[in-house]
């Protein structure tokens, strides 16, 4: 059963009808409900079947499937964690989305089912894949599953569940919109190299290595990021403001890390203290009429004084 969009629009679940199916399928903990979902990931079609015998697929344009020089995605921890060169030529491949569009979590859920279903992703089990490098996501759900019944049992199968949503699509229901552009593994790609291939373009900004290292530096450093851009909006919503603050801290990490590895800006929770200052900054400072130039002198003096500051901190050695 399909409902049309536009012409213009790209396939993707129904936004209402997948919603309401992520929130029925974490009402009960370990109920049989989400032990049927974990089991229909151990056979892709059944998997498949499973979403689409209770969310409809809106028509559209379908997304070119994505294959790294022509080979699928076999393994849980390269799903869990594209490599920087996996990022970069899917964003290529998918440059032309529009942010409206990526910025939907029924997207990326059917961006992912499609992937699962033309064996660009060969496993389903690969989205229940957690932090762990020796557990796959076969072993998890099998883990969960077996369990005694009790409340480490249905915590397990629960736990399961939320990452395999988060994995496929984001999970706004219980993490906010942030989820989005944090968790789904094709979305959070998307966005991250959307923001550096964006920053590359202005004239004197850092190489785009160096820029990939701020939006890849850990899962924490980008969240923190997104957290604020999405909470933040009246500050950085502005794309002057947000070019000028992954430049920026481009620059301090590259040019601190030779030497200092253990640099403070580094650090997500340092890099939390530095979005709220900018924040507050914001406050006495009309950042979205300044020049690139002027905001990025802003922003590079408020992470130099709590680099310093953290700096002072530190004992003598």
């Amino acid at each position: 059963m399909t409902t049309n969009l536009d012409s213009m629009g790209y396939q993707e679940l129904d936004p209402d009808e997948y919603s309401s199916f992520q929130k029925r399928m974490l009402r009960n903990k370990g109920g049989e409900e989400q032990r049927a979902f974990l089991a229909s990931l151990r056979d892709n079609d059944h998997f498949i079947r499973f979403i689409e015998d209770r969310v409809k697929t809106n028509s559209g344009r379908a997304l070119p499937t994505y294959k790294h020089k022509g080979q699928s995605i076999r393994s849980d921890s390269t799903f869990k964690e594209l490599t920087p060169e996996h990022e970069s030529s899917l964003y290529t491949l998918w440059q032309d989305v529009p942010p409206r569009t990526a910025c939907r979590f029924s997207f990326w859920a059917s961006v992912t089912l499609e992937h699962i279903r033309s064996g660009a992703v060969r496993e389903a089990t690969y989205l229940a894949a957690n932090g762990g490098i020796t557990e796959s996501g076969e072993e998890r759900i099998d883990i969960a599953l077996r369990k005694h019944s009790g409340d480490e049992r249905n915590k397990a199968i629960d736990d399961c569940v939320r990452t395999v949503f988060r994995r496929m699509s984001g999970l706004p229901s219980a993490r906010g919109t942030r989820s989005v552009f944090v968790n789904p593994t094709f979305g959070r790609a998307w966005w991250r190299e959307r923001i550096v291939d964006n920053v590359s373009k202005r004239k004197g900004v850092e190489d785009i290595d160096a820029l990939g290292n701020v939006v890849r530096r850990n899962q924490q450093y980008w969240e923190n990021l997104v957290t604020m851009m999405v909470s933040r909006g009246a500050v950085y919503g502005s794309a002057d403001v947000q070019a000028a603050l992954i430049n920026e801290l481009a620059k301090h990490l590259h040019k601190y890390e030779k030497d200092k590895p253990h640099t403070p800006l580094a650090s997500a929770s340092t890099l939390r203290e530095s979005l709220r200052r900018i924040s507050n900054s914001a406050a006495t400072i009309e950042l979205g009429v300044l020049s690139f130039a002027e905001i990025a002198a802003i922003i590079n003096d408020i992470l130099e004084r709590v680099r310093d500051s953290h700096n002072s901190r530190k004992p003598a050695s």
